[in-house]
C-alpha cells in the first residue's frame, strides 16, 4: 500500500479519491465496471484502478486517472446523478490533473528533504562519531594494551626441547619454526567462557563490565584481547592512560559513544589513586556510563590483582569513613577470576591445539607448578636476574619494590631512585660504586629477558606525549609482586622515605602514610599525611587531623579537620572541627561548622547550634534558623522548630508554615499542622484543608480527617474515612474499626 507522504494538498487528493470511490460503488457500478475502467484507460488492471478508488494508492499515471474520471463523469451523466456541490469537483478531469501535479511536486520535495535530512543525520552521525574516543579494535596492536611479551626461544633451546619432546613422544607437529608470531597460539580456558558471554552481550546491545583478578602474568590482560576480537565492525577501543590513568579517563569519560570498549587494564591505578576523590570519580563516571541508555552498548573490561580487588570491595570500619563507595558498587558481580596456573585439562588443550609453536612446549616443559603464562612472559628469567643482579642493580630493584608495595604510582623517577638506593648498600659496597653507579644499574636492569622486557625498564613517551622532565621508569609486573609476597616484612631504609617525601607524585603520598603505619614509623604517617593534605587528599587530611589531635596539638589538628572537611565523604571532620572550635573558645567559627554539618544531616550538631545561640540569648535567631534547615533538609527536627517558633511568640505563622510544608510533601508536617489546628480548636478547618489532600494520595491524610471526625464526634463519618484509610494499608485504621465496633458503632459492624 502506498502511503501519504504528508501534506494537506496530498491528503485533500486521497479524501477525494475516497470520495470518487463512493460515487462509484453507490450509484454507477451497475452502468461501469472496474474492469470496464480498467479497459477504458488502456493500461493498469481492475485491482489497481479499486486500489485508486478505495483510497489506498497514489495514482503515477495522471492520464490514467483522467481517462476513469472521464468515463465516471459520462456514466454520471447516463444515469442522471448530480453531485452535491461539495462533490462536483470529484467529476471534473481538469482538477484532477491539476491536484495530481500539486501533489507530485510535493512529494518530489518531500523526498529530496528527506533524503537531505537523511544526508545531514549522516554527516551528524559522522561528526559525532569523530568526537567518540577510542580506535578501531581492527587498528590496535596487542602489545599496545600492554599484553606482555613471550620469551624467545632461541634456536638451541628449540633443538633442546624438540629432542626431548621426542623421547617423551610429544613431538608431533611441534617445529623449529622461524617464522613465529609475536603472539603465541592462545589456549582457552574456564574463564574465557565467561569473557565471551559478556562479549556477546555486548553484540546484543547491552553495556556490561568484567573484572578479571588475578596474579601478575596469568593471562589477564591477554584473555581480555582475545574476547575482543570477537567483535564486529564499529567497535572501538578506548585505552585511557595519558596524561596519567584516571585523569584520562575522567576528562573523557562522557565522549564514550556507543559500541566502545573501555580498556581498564591494572584498573587499581584508575580506582585506588591517593588523591582526594579522583577514583571514586572514575568509578561514579564509570558507572553512569554503564547505566546511560543513549550510549548503549558500552563493554568495560579491567585487570587487577587480588590485593587491590580486596581493598575496593572490603566494607569500612563501623564509623570509618567510607572511602570506597562507588568503586565497590561498579565492581558488584564483574569479578571473573583468572587462575594463576594451567590445569591439567589446560594442559592438555596446549599440546592440542598448540598449533606447533615451540614456545608453549618450552613453556610446558620448565614451568613449574603449571604457571605457563608466567613463564612466558620471562618471570623466571626475571627473578634470575633479580637474584645475580650486582649490588648496585639489586638495590635499585630492591628500591623500585619497596618504593610500589609501600604505595608508589607505576612510574618511577630517575632521581627518586637516586636517592633511595644508597640505602640499600652496605658501606663496603657504597665504597666500590663508581661515579655512574645509577646508569650502570639501569643498564642492567633494562636489558630483555628471552625477548620479554626487563626488569626496569625506562617508559619512552610517545611523539605525541608530552615526556616528563626527568626519565621515568616501571618495574616488571612479576618481580613487582615478588616483592610484594617476600619483602612484605622487611623495615624500609630512611633513604627510600626520604626520596619519596622529595620525589613521589602528589597523589601516592597517602599511600605511603598509610604504608608508615605498618612500619612502625608515626613521624613518617604524620609527615607524609599532611603533605598529602596540602595537595588536596582529605582522606589524608583527616588521618592527619586524627593523630595531631590525640597528641594534643589541636589548632594544627583544626586546620586538617577543616581541610577534610571540604571532601564529601568526610562529614565527621566538620563536626570535630565544631568541637575543637568551641573547645578553644571560638564561638563564632563553631556555631558557622555546627550548622553547615547540620546541613549535612548530622542532627546532634542541630542542637549544638541551638544550644550555642541560647548561651548568646539569640532564640529568634534559632527559631529562623531552624526554620530554615527544616525546609531544606529531611532531618526530623520539625518538633524542635514549633518549640523554636513557639518560644519566641510565632505561633500565628506556625499553622500556615506547616500546611505549606505538608502540601509540598515534607513527611510530619501534614499530621502536626492537624493537630495544631485541632488543638485551636479549628477541627472543621483542619478536616476542609485535610479531605482534598486525602483525596489527592497525601500520605496520612486518610487517618488525620478520620481521627478528628472521632474526636468531634462525628462518628459515621470517621468510620468511613477509617475504612479508607485500612484499605490503604494503615493497621491503626483497622485497629480504630475493631475498638468502634466494640463499642457498638453501627457502621463499624
Amino acid at each position: 500500500m502506498d502511503t501519504a507522504v504528508g501534506g494537506s494538498s496530498e491528503d485533500a487528493f486521497f479524501v477525494a479519491l475516497r470520495q470518487l470511490g463512493q460515487i462509484h460503488r453507490r450509484y454507477l457500478a451497475q452502468r461501469v465496471s472496474l474492469r470496464a475502467l480498467s479497459r477504458g484507460a488502456g493500461g493498469p488492471v481492475a485491482t489497481t484502478i479499486g486500489a485508486w478508488l478505495d483510497g489506498s494508492r497514489f495514482p503515477q499515471q495522471v492520464d490514467a486517472l483522467v481517462s476513469v474520471v472521464e468515463q465516471l463523469r459520462a456514466a454520471a451523466t447516463a444515469e442522471d446523478f448530480v453531485p452535491t456541490a461539495s462533490e462536483a469537483h470529484v467529476l471534473d478531469p481538469l482538477w484532477w490533473r491539476e491536484r495530481h501535479a500539486a501533489v507530485t511536486r510535493d512529494r518530489a520535495d518531500s523526498v529530496r528533504d528527506g533524503v537531505r535530512r537523511a544526508q545531514a543525520q549522516a554527516i551528524r552521525q559522522e561528526q559525532q562519531a569523530a568526537t567518540f574516543v577510542g580506535r578501531p579494535i581492527s587498528q590496535l596492536d596487542a602489545f599496545d594494551l600492554e599484553v606482555h611479551h613471550s620469551v624467545e626461544a632461541s634456536a638451541w633451546s628449540v633443538g633442546a626441547v624438540l629432542a626431548s619432546a621426542a623421547s617423551a613422544s610429544l613431538s608431533r607437529g611441534w617445529t623449529a619454526r622461524e617464522d613465529l608470531p609475536e603472539l603465541t597460539p592462545y589456549i582457552r580456558r574456564s574463564h574465557d567462557e565467561q569473557l565471551s558471554a559478556l562479549v556477546s552481550r555486548g553484540q546484543a546491545g547491552h553495556s556490561a563490565m568484567a573484572m578479571l583478578v588475578g596474579g601478575s602474568s596469568c593471562g589477564k590482560t591477554r584473555a581480555c584481547w582475545e574476547a575482543v576480537q570477537a567483535l564486529g565492525e564499529g567497535w572501538r577501543l578506548w585505552h585511557p592512560f595519558d596524561p596519567t590513568r584516571p585523569e584520562a579517563a575522567l576528562a573523557d569519560l562522557q565522549n564514550v559513544g556507543p559500541r566502545t570498549v573501555v580498556w581498564l587494564n591494572e584498573a587499581q591505578h584508575y580506582l585506588l589513586p591517593s588523591t582526594g576523590s579522583l577514583g571514586e570519580r572514575v568509578a561514579a563516571g564509570v558507572r553512569a556510563l554503564l547505566q546511560d541508555q543513549a550510549r548503549r552498548p558500552v563493554l568495560v573490561l579491567g585487570t587487577m590483582w587480588p590485593e587491590y580487588w580486596d581493598r575496593l570491595t572490603a566494607l569500612p570500619a563501623p564509623h570509618a569513613p567510607d572511602v570506597h563507595e562507588q568503586a565497590r558498587k561498579l565492581l558488584a558481580g564483574t569479578n571473573i577470576s583468572v587462575p594463576s596456573a594451567f590445569s591439567p585439562v589446560d594442559l592438555a588443550a596446549l599440546l592440542r591445539d598448540g598449533q606447533g609453536d615451540p614456545r608453549l612446549l618450552y613453556a610446558f616443559q620448565r614451568a613449574a607448578d603449571g604457571q605457563i603464562t608466567q613463564y612466558l612472559a620471562g618471570a623466571p628469567s626475571l627473578l634470575e636476574r633479580y637474584r645475580n643482579a650486582p649490588a648496585v642493580a639489586r638495590a635499585v630493584l630492591q628500591a623500585a619494590m619497596d618504593a610500589r608495595r609501600l604505595g608508589h604510582g607505576l612510574t618511577l623517577s630517575h632521581p627518586l631512585l637516586a636517592t633511595a638506593a644508597p640505602g640499600y648498600l652496605t658501606d663496603a659496597e657504597w665504597d666500590q660504586t663508581s661515579d655512574d653507579w645509577l646508569e650502570e644499574a639501569l643498564a642492567y636492569t633494562a636489558k630483555p629477558c628471552h625477548g620479554a622486557r626487563g626488569a626496569l625498564t625506562r617508559i619512552k613517551p610517545r611523539p605525541s606525549q608530552a615526556g616528563p622532565a626527568t626519565p621515568h621508569y616501571r618495574l616488571a609486573d612479576y618481580l613487582e609482586e615478588h616483592g610484594r609476597s617476600t619483602r612484605y616484612s622487611r623495615p624500609v631504609p630512611d633513604t627510600l622515605w626520604e626520596a619519596a617525601f622529595q620525589h613521589a607524585h602528589a597523589e601516592d603520598l597517602f599511600a605511603f602514610a598509610r604504608s608508615a603505619v605498618s612500619q612502625n614509623r608515626p613521624e613518617e604517617h604524620l609527615r607524609f599525611a599532611v603533605k598529602a593534605a596540602a595537595n588536596g587528599d582529605h582522606a589524608a587530611a583527616w588521618e592527619a587531623a586524627e593523630t595531631l589531635s590525640r597528641s594534643g596539638r589541636l589548632t594544627e589538628a583544626l586546620a586538617m579537620y577543616q581541610r577534610a572537611a571540604d571532601g564529601g565523604a568526610f562529614m565527621a571532620a566538620r563536626r570535630k572541627a565544631a568541637a575543637l572550635l568551641h573547645r578553644l573558645g571560638r564561638l563564632d567559627e563553631a556555631l558557622q561548622e555546627y550548622q553547615a554539618a547540620a546541613a549535612q544531616g548530622h542532627l546532634p550538631s542541630v542542637r549544638n547550634a541551638i544550644a550555642l545561640m541560647h548561651d548568646r540569648e539569640d532564640r529568634a535567631a534559632a527559631a529562623a534558623w531552624c526554620q530554615r534547615l527544616a525546609e531544606q533538609t529531611s532531618l526530623d527536627i520539625l518538633d524542635t522548630a514549633i518549640t523554636l517558633l513557639q518560644q519566641t511568640g510565632r505561633d500565628g505563622t506556625l499553622i500556615p508554615w506547616l500546611c505549606d510544608l505538608a502540601e509540598r510533601g515534607r513527611p510530619g508536617a501534614l499530621a502536626r499542622a492537624a493537630d495544631l489546628l485541632q488543638q485551636a480548636g479549628r477541627a472543621d478547618e483542619a478536616v476542609a484543608w485535610l479531605v482534598p489532600l486525602a483525596r489527592a494520595g497525601y500520605l496520612g491524610a486518610e487517618l488525620c480527617v478520620a481521627e478528628i471526625l472521632e474526636q468531634s464526634g462525628r462518628l459515621d463519618e470517621a468510620i468511613t474515612w477509617y475504612r479508607q484509610a485500612a484499605e490503604s494499608g494503615y493497621p491503626s485504621a483497622r485497629s480504630a474499626l475493631t475498638r468502634l465496633s466494640a463499642t457498638g458503632a453501627p457502621s463499624a459492624q
